[in-house]
């Protein structure tokens, strides 16, 4: 097949003039066979070894300096059975999800590239598209020294359209994938992202890392973000570890940059106040591999505001102690990113985050003059006094 796609090519540029003889031909036919197949990029094998995508045989033309393969096909590595398969192209990459039950295929010609997801239980397959429903535009790429897309999560796929640089800007989305009714279906928002400030060592392994803030948006008719993402990467731009932040209450969040004894750390801070039942939280950590959290130092408090006669959980010590050892916590931190109360802030010191009061207080009740604990139970015999009256 692959010959008679030369000898087709050959003869329709004799037709055309612009192979005048069978020398030009038999060159033209030496030029294709010792141009290199294109194989398959990235992870061609599944995480549990069970299924390979390969390039079979050579396509018989020259694009670009190479031949496409004459199939690309999906393959289960036990039977050797073809599950999927489809014509070679130009470039084919491949992304498995964590568990491998979900396969990002990505492919190029010359001027267009498309994006297949397919899931590994019966092969069906999802086309990638924008927001509004179009296809990539014509002439538009993947990147090229840089990943096209990584797994967030099983079911989460972020995506880099684009080149960048003199080709052009890049755009950004996030894809959600699942089963329904037997046909997989897909989500796409379209996302912003911003380098913050700083570098920082959060594995201790002497190279730096950069942190990015995504912004994500679920719902362009609103105009406003669905949630944010906050994202570490390597210095080769790597995906290292990230986190979603909401807006709504189950999904506040708020994390800085600590320094502790010479070193970085990620220091997560989820103070909670629903219906007068608080809990408060926080984890002090470093990155020991991708997306994997060692703590150092952890501490909560809870305590009941919704003060009765039978109340018994609302202790100052306690609650003083806890905040005493955060507030530490935050006079060498400068805040990443924070969705607490439903508000997005980014950047300052983490000491002009120590407004746990405004949760269950009001500004004048608290006395400057006083300690931390003895303003905490102040407040608390201020409430017990409005629960009685």
């Amino acid at each position: 097949m692959g010959k008679l796609l030369a000898l087709g090519l050959a003869l329709l540029l004799a037709g055309c003039g612009q192979m005048e003889t069978e020398e030009e031909a038999d060159d033209y036919e030496a030029l294709i066979a010792a141009a290199p197949v294109s194989q398959v990029e990235g992870e061609a094998v599944s995480p549990d070894g069970r299924f390979e995508v390969r390039a079979e045989g050579a396509g018989g033309s020259y694009i670009s300096g190479v031949q496409p393969p004459e199939l690309l096909q999906i393959v289960d590595r036990e039977t050797g059975e073809v599950l999927w398969q489809d014509q070679g192209w130009l470039s084919q990459s491949v992304l498995w999800s964590p568990e491998g039950g979900f396969l990002a295929l990505a492919r190029s010609a010359r001027t267009y590239c498309f994006i297949t997801v397919f899931e590994t239980e019966s092969w069906t397959g999802w086309e990638f598209a924008l927001p509004d429903g179009s296809p990539i535009p014509e002439y538009t790429f993947l990147p090229y020294n840089e990943p096209w897309g990584v797994w967030q999560s099983e079911n989460s796929l972020e995506l880099t359209i684009g080149r960048g640089g003199e080709w052009g800007g890049q755009q950004y989305y996030t894809c959600g994938v699942a089963v329904h009714d037997g046909e997989l279906e897909g989500t796409v928002c379209e996302e912003s992202r911003e380098a913050l400030p700083g570098s920082y060592d959060f594995d201790h392994d002497g190279e730096p890392e950069t942190v990015e803030l995504a912004t994500v948006y679920g719902n362009e008719e609103a105009g406003r973000p669905s949630w944010y993402e906050l994202r570490i990467r390597t210095g080769d731009n790597r995906l290292y570890w990230s986190r979603s932040c909401g807006t709504v209450h189950v999904g506040w969040a708020t994390y800085f940059a600590c320094r502790m004894d010479g070193q970085d750390y990620l220091l997560r801070y989820l103070p909670t106040m629903y219906q007068g039942y608080a809990s408060y939280t926080y984890e002090l950590f470093s990155l020991i591999k991708p997306g994997e959290e060692q703590v150092v130092r952890e501490g909560s408090v809870n305590f009941n505001m919704n003060f009765g006669e039978m109340h018994k959980d609302f202790k100052p010590e306690e609650i003083a102690a806890f905040l005493e050892e955060v507030h530490g916590l935050l006079e060498d931190s400068e805040l990443l990113l924070t969705t607490e109360g439903g508000d997005f802030r980014s950047g300052g010191p983490g000491t002009e985050f120590k407004d746990d009061f405004a949760y269950w207080t009001d500004d004048p009740l608290y006395d400057g003059g006083k300690s931390l604990e003895e303003n905490i139970r102040a407040i608390g015999d201020y409430w017990r006094e409005q629960r009685a009256g």
